[in-house]
């Protein structure tokens, strides 16, 4: 098995993946030191904080990994890096097929329902939004849905994937943002979600708590910069490909 290295993507990658190191140590030293002197006024809350900005650092050292792994390619008895197979893949099956296009309608549909679905509920006095939830909080939790419906058009629209790849970039990293801010403010009381529903399967929620709601939105948040690096990395590494095979 041979090895290739890129080390136009490994090297920004290793530096996303120590800045995200220091961070996160300097983050723990901190936490560490405001529950030595927790006893002091405002200094409570503090370690509390530092755990959810603990998701910047998280999120950086996985998007470090994933493009120091996207620089590293191996070949077997194929000759191919696994990363260029997926970039090759994906410059081969780049024009949607009119299946695929109904599917994305019927997406941007799906989507509509759940933000009236929602909004609904919140024009209700729903006890699941409290009085936290402001206009800046009701922006950021509905605007990724209709800034996501309106990429998901252009693509069905345009009949193309790679060229629309940069805005679903773009709306990973606001989603990342909205969540960011909507988990340290953290606008909504999730054992109330369960009232969303009807009564009749308000059970099957009664699970649900703030801390689980925590981590849904802190999973959102890597998850959304996660995808933000990697989809820009595989619009580059497609787009090269359709350019080597229209020159080929």
């Amino acid at each position: 098995m041979r090895f290739k290295i890129d080390f136009g993507r490994v090297v920004p990658g290793l530096l996303v993946l120590l800045l995200g190191l220091i961070l996160l140590v300097v983050l723990v030293l901190v936490a560490v030191v405001a529950f030595l002197f927790s006893f002091l006024p405002g200094w409570g809350t503090l370690p509390g904080t530092i755990l959810q900005v603990m998701l910047v650092p998280a999120a950086l050292i996985v998007a470090g990994v994933i493009t120091i792994l996207t620089g590293v390619t191996w070949w077997g008895k194929g000759g191919e890096g696994w990363f260029t197979g997926i970039a090759r893949r994906r410059a081969f099956e780049d024009q949607i097929s009119l299946g695929e296009t109904a599917a994305e309608v019927i997406g941007v549909a799906v989507a509509v329902l759940v933000f009236l679905f929602l909004y609904e509920n919140q024009l209700r006095g729903v006890a699941f939004f409290t009085p936290a939830f402001g206009s800046i909080e009701q922006f950021l939790f509905y605007a990724p849905m209709f800034v996501g419906m309106a990429v998901t058009i252009a693509r069905a629209i345009y009949g193309r994937r790679n060229a629309i790849r940069p805005f679903d970039a773009l709306n990973s990293l606001f989603i990342a943002v909205s969540a960011s801010w909507l988990l340290s403010v953290f606008p909504f009381d999730f054992s109330h979600f369960k009232d969303l529903f009807p009564s009749s399967i308000q059970p099957a929620f009664g699970w649900l708590n703030n801390d689980i709601g925590r981590l849904l939105f802190a999973l959102v948040v890597i998850g959304s910069l996660v995808s933000f690096i990697y989809t820009l990395v595989l619009y580059s590494s497609v787009r090269s490909q359709m350019h080597a095979r229209s020159r080929g």
